[in-house]
């Protein structure tokens, strides 16, 4: 069973969004017309900043992670992340995108990257 998602740790825009959509489900099950719903359309930036070798490094250093750890913890190959932290491969788009993630709430991926107890 899927763990389910402390509250705190929801941004503010999608504690919006969830509302609203709870808001729709009510009406619906009330009978009540939806027509009073809108959309809204919101610019995004969608470009995810670029990583060089020094912040991949810091990265891992912010998340207390080894290389393989890292690696593991993107799924790709210790290789690759040594490549990244070295500078003979670019960090991909993907990658660069869950970087961003990872740096905009370290602490949600620190606890996630503790070891397990048994």
């Amino acid at each position: 069973m899927k763990k389910r998602r402390d509250p705190e740790e929801i941004s503010p825009e999608v504690r919006e969004m969830l509302d609203g959509m709870d808001s729709v489900i009510a009406d619906l099950k009330a009978g009540g017309s939806i027509d009073k719903y809108t959309v809204r359309t919101a610019r995004v930036d969608l470009e995810p900043r670029a990583y060089g070798p020094d912040e991949v490094k810091a990265m891992r250093a912010r998340l207390k992670a080894s290389q393989p750890l890292l690696a593991k913890f993107l799924g790709v190959s210790v290789q690759t992340v040594r490549s990244w932290e070295q500078g003979t491969r670019p960090v991909p788009t993907i990658a660069a995108r869950f970087l961003d993630e990872v740096d905009a709430d370290p602490g949600i991926w620190t606890r996630r990257l503790q070891p397990v107890e048994k």
